[in-house]
This record gives structure tokens, C-alpha cells and sequence, in this order.
């Protein structure tokens, strides 16, 4: 067997070259990009792909003249070869990257559902695997993964709601403390967000609206003494600003070193796509996150950032919430009912 090494400009390129050199029975060994070539200094598109051919069994180049083949079929010819080999080219380097993607024609059906719905496509896979070739079963394995805590912390001692700006966080806040009022709880709400004055506004009528306790605390140092002080009260509920929330979660680890005293609700847009949920998640100290919640259901197109959030985080769901209505848009849901919302959208 021979084996070479050779150089394009780009993949389609190297293949050409291949294919002059060796023949159309050639096999693609490997390909990688590389920073410099023979196309000149600097030149970062260059491709290198090993390549090899079975000498005993390669066609012979016939003897006397050659037919001379059109040139428009001879253009679609090579553009039938350079896909094949692209194709086998790509199956080649996925196999070792996924050696489990086995889905029978049974469950192709399913697998494009829930990757047309936001589910992760490896987190798919995984379903599969574990489901029967039924919706039901499928559905049934999701129940399974998906935890809801409620809001048993928040009727306890209180929440303190963190995230990014835009997210919801004073209009969750309200909401539940909504929730808590109507349980006959005495609820006390404290904000960090001092800065803007809608957002003071906002919580000086909801105070005066729910006849509850409410104080802005100006330094984050102040927080230990207002939080044990109100807490023998009633539930604690704390809004947070967006704009800096990796550095207030940074300063709430060190003022309280023994831990928290309520618990920390990281809140996630369900109208933002996948791969910014995620960078979200990764982007905060998740080992401070005891739960989580997601806002703005009724502007998701999607709901499969659901199920991949709570599987990649392993932290379970307080609420969901749709809309600005107190207190309707805010709900604890079942796992059947995400479930739901997850492989059917509704």
C-alpha cells in the first residue's frame, strides 16, 4: 500500500490532488488544517490530508488513446467524486468522536424532535438510548431526569435571586412574594439593585401593595446584620443587580463563610437560545447555586433548554414563569408537564 501526504489550499483542493496523483480508488487516511504551506508565509487555509492506495488493486491507466469526455459532464463528475469523498471523509472522523450514535429508523423520528425542539444533540442520544420507540416511553425517561424542588426554600426562610440583567429577577421576586403574602407568610424584601430608581419605585408600591417589610441595602456589607435581623420575621426575599452578579456572588461567599443563609436562585431566560444558557450557566459560580429558575416561557420559541440545563446543572427547578401577572404567571410545574413542553412544545 502506498501512503502519501498532500497539500491544499483547502480540503476540496488537497482531495483534487489526491485524486490526480493517486486516483479516484484512493482512501482518505487523515486530514488536519495546518498554519503554512507551499502557498505562501502566513497562510493559515492550507489543508494536509495522508492519503493511500492499494497498489495491487488500483485500475491500470489504459493503453492508446483516451475518449475525450465532455467538458460539462466531466465538471459534474468531479463534483460527484469530491462529495463522496467528503462524506466518507466526514463519517470517518465522527465515528470516534460518537462510537454510541446507533439510532434505528424506529427512533429517527424522535431523535429530530427533540433536536428540533433545543434538546442538546448528545443529550438526545442519551434519551434514545434509555427510551423505547414511543413517544410515551420517551417521555417517561425525561419525568425521570427532571427534578423540581418547588418553592420550599422561599416558604422557609426566603431566596435571594441572581442572574443577568434583563432576566426577570424583580419581576420573579414580586411574583413569588405574591405567592408567599397569599400563604398568609410575612414576607420582608430587601434589594441590592440600588441603582435604578424603576426598579426602587417597583419595589416601594409592591411593598406598600403587599403591606410587607422593605429595605435597600446600599453596602453588601450590610447584608448579614439586615438578613438576620429580618429573617425572625418571616421569609426573606433579595433582588439582585445583573450587571455584576459574578463579583456579588464573589463578595456573598466571603461575608458569610459559613454559608448563605437562604437560598440562591440562579434565573434563566427560556427565551434565549441553547448555547447562551449555557455560557450563562458556565459563566457563574455554580457551586453557590442551589436552584434554579427559568423566566419567560410564553416568549420560548423552544423548550429544550429545559431539559439541557437541568441535566448539565443537576440542580432542580423552583418555578417557571410567563408574563408580567401576579400571581398567575408564576408556577411550580410537575415533571410530567415539562416533559410535556419539552418533546411537544405546549
Amino acid at each position: 500500500m502506498k501512503i502519501k501526504k498532500f497539500i491544499g489550499q483547502s480540503f476540496k483542493d488537497a482531495l483534487e490532488i489526491v485524486k490526480d496523483e493517486l486516483g479516484p480508488d484512493a482512501i482518505i487516511l487523515s486530514s488536519k488544517s495546518i498554519k503554512s504551506g507551499p502557498f505562501g508565509v502566513g497562510n493559515r487555509g492550507a489543508v494536509e490530508v495522508t492519503a493511500a492506495i492499494d497498489e495491487s488493486v488500483a485500475m491500470p491507466i489504459p493503453a492508446g488513446p483516451v475518449k475525450a469526455v465532455p467538458s460539462g459532464l466531466e465538471d459534474i463528475l468531479r463534483e460527484i467524486r469530491g462529495l463522496r469523498d467528503e462524506v466518507g471523509f466526514l463519517k470517518e472522523t465522527l465515528r470516534p468522536i460518537v462510537p454510541s450514535l446507533k439510532i434505528g429508523k424506529d427512533k429517527k423520528g424522535l431523535y429530530n424532535l427533540l433536536v428540533s425542539q433545543g434538546v442538546d444533540a448528545q443529550f438526545a442520544i442519551i434519551l434514545l438510548e434509555r427510551a423505547e420507540d414511543s413517544l410515551d416511553s420517551l417521555k417517561k425517561v425525561i419525568v425521570g431526569d427532571m427534578k423540581v424542588q418547588g418553592l420550599h426554600a422561599a416558604e422557609e426562610k426566603g431566596l435571594v435571586f441572581l442572574g443577568p440583567s434583563g432576566v426577570g429577577k424583580t419581576t420573579t421576586m414580586s411574583k413569588v412574594a405574591q405567592m408567599l403574602t397569599d400563604q398568609k407568610k410575612r414576607v420582608n424584601l430587601l434589594t441590592l439593585d440600588t441603582g435604578r430608581i424603576g426598579a426602587m419605585a417597583h419595589m416601594k408600591e409592591l411593598s406598600g401593595r403587599l403591606k410587607c417589610q422593605f429595605k435597600a441595602v446600599k453596602k453588601i456589607t450590610d447584608l448579614p446584620k439586615t438578613i438576620y435581623k429580618e429573617i425572625e420575621r418571616g421569609p426573606v426575599l433579595i433582588d439582585t443587580p445583573g450587571h455584576d452578579y459574578k463579583e456579588l456572588m464573589e463578595d456573598m461567599k466571603a461575608i458569610f463563610p459559613g454559608g448563605f443563609p437562604l437560598k440562591k436562585c440562579f434565573l434563566m431566560d427560556a427565551s434565549m437560545n441553547a448555547d447562551s444558557v449555557i455560557r450563562t450557566w458556565q459563566t457563574c459560580d455554580s457551586e453557590m447555586i442551589d436552584t434554579i429558575g427559568f423566566t419567560k416561557l410564553d416568549m420560548a420559541a423552544r423548550y429544550g433548554g429545559l431539559y439541557n440545563l437541568s441535566l448539565m446543572t443537576g440542580r432542580p427547578l423552583s418555578f417557571i414563569t410567563t408574563g408580567p401577572d401576579m400571581p398567575d404567571a408564576i408556577k411550580v410545574p410537575s415533571s410530567e408537564f415539562l416533559a410535556g413542553l419539552i418533546v411537544g412544545g405546549a
